[in-house]
């Protein structure tokens, strides 16, 4: 049995010590999931990838292939499992639908984590954070909220290189266990969600969950149709999370410093030409303590 110590999943490290992560959305607006880019990527000073199956075909065969891409297997044969470039796909329900066969299926796949887009109440989180579990024995102290991911381990155990055993003591939620390495992130994108994220924020932190909310300004600009009502509500998430001990990721950097000392600790791009350059200056990620 491996020795349990120390997170997998790097962006953990980052997030606990406060300090800020990069992202590129991949297999989305013309970044594809190919080899190419998969070996790009991998190179790159992005942190994490997010993935999208919300707005591209729901195919699982195309992201476990992309997944395995990733790997160097120099890299992995050194560092393991924190070797590989972590994805975070964003699912193609929304909260709404209380889906959980795809929160199941996409983490069999081996990912890191998961992106849950229209998240609206508080309800709604805590269910994902319970499909995304296996279930815990009655009587342990994070039984709550009650896993319901069916037991099917084999295959992101060897993508984790870890025994089966490891892996289902690994993949807990991060923050309700100790040993938990996924990270899930909630998209607050609408004038309802707005209206309950510290309702979300308070009780996924009562719940001992630590989780990332989005503010997910595409839908939220939509849904309240003006600029300055949309500014407050990106703000509102941003104090959401700063008052309950969240993180939060946005969907630019044009006033990084800003932003971060609001509580902004993800950063989004589409990237560069060359998948492979920085997203930021050296003296950008400084303002971000990286």
């Amino acid at each position: 049995m491996t020795e349990l110590g120390g997170h997998l999943n790097p962006l953990l490290d980052h997030l606990e010590a406060d300090a800020a992560l990069f992202t590129l959305w991949v297999n989305y607006y013309g970044i594809g999931a190919d080899y190419q880019t998969a070996a790009s990527v991998q190179a790159s000073d992005y942190d994490f990838l997010l993935y999208d199956l919300e707005h591209q075909p729901y195919d699982l065969g195309q992201l476990r292939q992309f997944l395995w891409n990733l790997i160097d297997p120099a890299d992995f044969a050194a560092g393991g499992r924190r070797a590989i470039k972590p994805v975070i796909p964003r699912l193609p329900p929304a909260g709404r639908e209380m889906n959980e066969w795809v929160i199941k299926q996409v983490l069999d796949t081996g990912v890191a984590g998961l992106m849950f887009p229209h998240i609206e109440t508080a309800q709604q989180a805590l269910h994902a954070v319970a499909a995304a579990r296996y279930a815990q024995a009655p009587a342990s102290p994070d039984y709550l909220p009650e896993g319901r991911r069916g037991f099917s381990p084999a295959v992101p155990a060897r993508y984790w290189g870890l025994d089966v055993e490891d892996y289902v003591a690994r993949s807990d939620v991060w923050g309700l266990d100790p040993q938990g390495e996924l990270l899930l992130i909630f998209i607050i994108e609408s004038y309802r969600g707005v209206e309950n994220v510290r309702d979300i924020a308070r009780q996924l932190t009562e719940a001992g969950i630590k989780a990332m909310l989005w503010a997910g300004g595409g839908d939220l600009s939509l849904s309240y149709s003006d600029p300055v009502r949309t500014r407050d509500g990106l703000d509102a998430i941003l104090a959401a999370g700063k008052e309950f001990g969240l993180p939060v990721g946005v969907n630019q950097y044009d006033d990084l410093e800003s932003d971060f000392s609001k509580g902004a600790r993800a950063f989004f791009t589409l990237g560069p030409p060359a998948l492979g350059g920085a997203p930021l200056t050296r003296q950008q990620r400084l303002i971000v303590g990286r």
